[in-house]
């Protein structure tokens, strides 16, 4: 049985030998205002020659015991469609009693790396969350077709109301001239 605490999604390793490249485009906070919830700052930072920063500041004025987590991967064809990941899981429970499933472990490890102190038992709430948000290359799976991705996450309580909802938008590239160049 493969715990989240035993695997390891292979660090900041360098994706050398991926055939792919990341890039993110921006992230946007949408569906605000929210009730529970306010947005204090919400903002894509780019950089040259590195993945953008996620600035993002969030005041939760009362406790949170449940935190409903949704994520859709979706892939642009004409238009952004569901592709592939379209989960949800009870944040507060997992943190408890982590389950055993692959997606679960794997979007579990990337949070943890991504923002280290949010990731802890329930409850939350009280403060102001004041997050810097760097995504890496090695948080991808190793192998994902090239495009353009969407992918939405929104965190809800149990009413279904929204505490927060962010889009990131990225593409996935093949590397190399020959590969880019056979796909015009």
């Amino acid at each position: 049985m493969v715990s989240a605490k035993e695997t390891d999604i292979s660090g900041d390793v360098h994706n050398g030998t991926r055939l792919f490249r990341v890039q993110i485009k921006r992230y946007v906070c949408i569906d605000t205002p929210y009730q529970q919830t306010e947005l204090l700052e919400c903002r894509t930072v780019l950089r040259r020659n590195k993945l953008p920063l996620f600035l993002l500041a969030v005041n939760v004025p009362q406790r949170v015991d449940y935190a409903m987590i949704h994520v859709k991967l979706n892939y642009k064809f004409n238009t952004y469609q569901p592709f592939l990941i379209n989960d949800q899981l009870e944040g507060c429970e997992y943190m408890r009693t982590p389950k055993n499933d692959p997606f679960s472990i794997f979007l579990y490890k990337v949070v943890q790396k991504m923002i280290p102190d949010m990731v802890h038992p329930c409850p939350h709430g009280n403060k102001i969350y004041n997050q810097t948000i760097e995504f890496k290359e090695s948080y991808t799976p190793k192998s994902i077709p090239a495009g353009d991705y969407r992918m939405d996450v929104r965190i809800s309580d149990r009413q279904n109301v929204t505490l927060i909802a962010v889009q990131v938008f990225g593409t996935a590239r093949k590397l190399g001239i020959l590969g880019s160049m056979l796909e015009w």
